[in-house]
């Protein structure tokens, strides 16, 4: 009965995965690592703590030893695979010499499968081999923190894979019988169901924690066709903090997307751009060294565009640190703010230590506090549970009411005038471009103000400016003949609503962004 319930369930959560993944633009690849990193993410701050380790009980001996049992199968597939080669072989329809071949060959794919594939698999996932994944257990360290992946990785290697191949070749099946019935004895005398190598390498078995893990699909009205351009002057790599995709990885889209010019300008870092200038002609296509630069205007935030930069200046490492030292200093008073605010407890060495950038952001502390049964039921969390028609609405407007302007946990940041940003472009040999970024909020007196700071162009066209401000920063850039540029911000699976190529750009203004892509200087 435990088996055939075991077997729906895994045969549910495949034909959700699937009917999902049928209506999204995303690989396998792609939404099955997002699914791990997401379930990762929610241990880390703060499922750890309701993760209960495998007792002395019924349930929990199954769902080891049918984890134990889909481990050991999927590594045994290329033995199953020679023994149909065998019976082959027996029956006269494979010529009997190629015995010898098939056999190493199949020798070789175990090693792959048992030693390497089921080690990585674990460490890429965090603690979860396929049989883990499907009855929702994790493999992690004593205090029910994620494990470090070479610990992982040695733990399946030489637990698993090695004894499975050395026994197997030394001893055939009785062998690797004795090596189950050993580590079999160890699990049952144990409190905690560990093996001899998790004795080892100091790891327990768990049981993962309900967690909502949920990909919404909205459903929305069938759109026309994008138009795509063939410049994109606006991308963003895995450099910047919320950007996604690798730099080829980028290249590759762009030219499926038959683009002719591409910059990548990460946000407040340049390193994206010595990888760019080699696959430029790798992939035949034009690049424009870029960056994009948060700065201030009076008591404006801004973002300034730099375009033809010699990124190897030290100014830009410079401008890069300080905004790493600026964004933590403002994580750690966003923190300090929301628990004297809301008396809950931020695990800030949890996040920080799995976030890239050492970063806790608005963002992060509100999935925090909706992914707690906890936290959830406290009046001030609950009463947006309760008021909105969905949890990711509660989630927005929690986050807005707390973290945005006026809101109790809001902190300012003091960014670099604009005008030291645009003569540190210019000191770098390049041109400076006010980026197209809340360009709706400036006026257009202030919108000529920060013109002639010394302004080379304007990011006339993209997704996040309407046409009138298009019509207005249009004008300003005729009168005083500046550069026009064009862009996307396209960032990948992180912000969806941005595709690459489409920046709202008329086919009869592309004469205008070509001048920019001539103007090297």
């Amino acid at each position: 009965m435990a088996l055939f319930f075991m077997l729906k369930n895994c045969y549910n959560s495949a034909r959700k995965a699937y009917d999902f993944m049928k209506k999204q633009k995303y690989n396998v690849k792609d939404l099955t690592l997002a699914y791990f990193q997401k379930k990762s993410k929610l241990y880390r701050a703060g499922g750890y703590k309701y993760a209960t380790p495998l007792k002395r009980s019924v349930a929990d001996y199954q769902n080891h030893f049918f984890a134990f049992l889909m481990d050991i199968n999927i590594c045994l597939l290329p033995v199953y695979i020679w023994v149909i080669e065998f019976l082959l072989i027996m029956c006269g329809l494979i010529p009997p010499h190629f015995f010898d071949l098939l056999f190493y060959l199949m020798f070789a794919l175990l090693f792959v499968s048992s030693v390497l594939l089921l080690a990585f698999f674990t460490a890429r996932t965090n603690g979860q081999s396929f049989g883990y994944a499907m009855m929702d257990l994790k493999l992690v360290n004593r205090s029910k923190k994620e494990a470090m992946p070479l610990q992982l990785i040695l733990r399946q290697a030489l637990g698993f894979g090695l004894p499975l191949m050395i026994l197997g070749f030394f001893f055939q099946v009785p062998g690797v019988i004795a090596w189950w019935v050993l580590n079999g004895i160890v699990v049952l005398i144990t409190p905690n169901q560990q093996t001899l190598f998790d004795l080892i390498f100091g790891l327990v078995t768990v049981n993962e924690p309900d967690q909502d893990i949920r990909f919404e699909v909205k459903q929305e009205p069938e759109k026309e066709e994008l138009t795509i351009t063939p410049i994109d002057l606006h991308i963003r790599s895995n450099y910047s903090d919320d950007g996604y995709y690798d730099v080829e990885e980028l290249f590759k889209q762009a030219k499926e997307n038959k683009l002719e010019v591409i910059s990548i300008t990460d946000h407040n870092c340049a390193r994206a751009n010595a990888a760019a200038m080699r696959f430029s002609s790798l992939y035949n296509i034009q690049y424009i060294p870029g960056v994009e630069i948060d700065a201030q205007y009076k008591r404006m935030r801004v973002r300034i565009l730099g375009y033809y930069i010699d990124w190897t200046n030290e100014v830009f490492e410079v401008l890069e640190q300080n905004s790493l030292k600026r964004e933590k200093e403002l994580s750690m008073e966003r923190v300090q703010k929301f628990e004297n605010y809301s008396g809950i407890r931020i695990d800030v060495n949890s996040l920080i230590s799995n976030s890239r950038f050492q970063t806790i952001t608005p963002n992060e502390i509100t999935k925090m506090v909706f992914h707690n049964e906890r936290t959830r039921l406290l009046p001030f969390v609950k009463k947006y549970i309760d008021g909105c028609e969905s949890e990711s609405v509660a989630m927005a407007r929690f986050e807005s009411d707390v973290f945005g302007k006026n809101g109790p946990c809001y902190v300012k940041a003091s960014y670099p005038s604009a005008q030291a940003v645009i003569n540190a472009i210019h000191n770098a040999g390049g041109i400076a471009v006010l980026s197209s970024w809340h360009l709706d909020y400036i006026s257009d007196e202030v919108l000529e103000e920060i013109v002639d700071l010394g302004m080379d162009g304007v990011e006339c066209f993209s997704n996040d400016i309407h046409e009138q401000t298009v019509a207005a920063a249009l004008k300003i850039v005729s009168q005083r003949k500046l550069f026009v540029s064009c862009g996307s911000d396209y960032h990948g699976p992180t912000k969806p609503k941005y595709h690459m190529g489409v920046s709202n750009c008329p086919q009869k203004a592309l004469p205008l962004v070509r001048i920019l892509t001539k103007a090297a200087k």
